[in-house]
């Protein structure tokens, strides 16, 4: 099997495993909201994280330059993508924001013609965009637009900027330092530091609640699966191109709608849009996956 096929089959689990977090935690949303159960699934899992990489340590890991590229997209990921995101949910609402940030695979894509000389071909594209295409249809809704102002619209396409920025600094970190534990270990290290200085900026209801409760047991183990799938998507990243790792790990919508449709049928609605969203995103998913295989 090629590593192009391996990192397609990493990134394929990283998006099964994000549907299932995604999940959990619209299950347990009464516990805080979505700042609060990042910062303390980072803070729970950091010690996990630490421990892992003292015992797998590898000779030469400890290389500055990599390290600097992990901690930048500490930065761009974890960090300014969730900041932008909540406030483009807060000002815009989330029938325009997250649609908009859907695009995160096409932008990765082209950040990584032009900065890492990928070159993917008629087929990558074709199936990025269906797979962009339906993770807007299947975010869009048409009732509950809150008043929104055309200014803000920067915010969820930072967001969108900064996520596929942080895939094209791991990529390039795990070319100098092949270890997804140690960039995983420094990438969240960073997102949490940075996400605790900026969390001052969010609006009142955004902001992390680090206060002792059930927040902390319940978000703990949530943080702890979120790190296992982090892990995989950095396994990806390292085996395959990012214009094909990235929009194979946007195919979670696809997962999460089955497993919607069986454990949230109280909370969700599955509308024809949702399906046809994920009929596009699997078209687009297999689309890319017959073209690496």
């Amino acid at each position: 099997m090629t590593n192009q096929a391996l990192g397609a089959g990493f990134a394929l689990m990283s998006a099964m495993g994000a549907a299932i977090f995604s999940i959990i935690v619209r299950r347990g949303q009464q516990h805080g909201n979505a700042a609060t159960g990042v910062t303390i699934g980072l803070i729970v899992s950091m010690p996990v994280l630490i421990v892992l990489s003292i015992i797998f340590a590898e000779p030469g890991w400890w290389n500055l330059e990599a390290i600097g590229f992990f901690v930048a997209a500490g930065l761009m990921g974890p960090c300014l993508g969730r900041v932008f995101m909540f406030l483009g949910i807060h000002h815009l609402g989330v029938s325009r924001a997250v649609p908009l940030k859907s695009a995160q695979p096409l932008v990765a894509a082209t950040l990584a013609f032009f900065v890492l000389g990928e070159r993917p071909g008629p087929l990558i594209w074709a199936g990025t965009l269906m797979i962009v295409a339906g993770c807007a249809l299947s975010s869009f809704k048409k009732k509950g637009d809150a008043s929104w102002s055309r200014r803000l619209i920067w915010l969820p396409m930072a967001a969108m900027v900064s996520f596929a920025s942080g895939a094209i600094l791991r990529k390039i970190a795990l070319g100098i330092l092949h270890s997804p534990l140690i960039g995983v270990t420094f990438t969240s290290f960073a997102g949490l530091i940075f996400i605790l200085s900026f969390s001052y900026v969010l609006p009142k209801e955004y902001r992390p609640d680090l206060r002792w409760g059930k927040a902390w047991y319940f978000y703990g183990v949530c943080g702890l699966i979120n790190t296992g799938t982090f892990l995989l998507s950095f396994h990806a990243i390292m085996r395959g191109d990012i214009s094909i790792v990235q929009p194979i790990s946007a195919m979670t919508p696809f997962f999460a709608l089955f497993l919607s449709y069986l454990f949230l049928r109280d909370v969700e609605r599955v509308t024809r849009l949702v399906v046809l969203g994920t009929i596009l995103t699997v078209g687009g998913g297999a689309l890319i996956g017959w073209r690496v295989m």
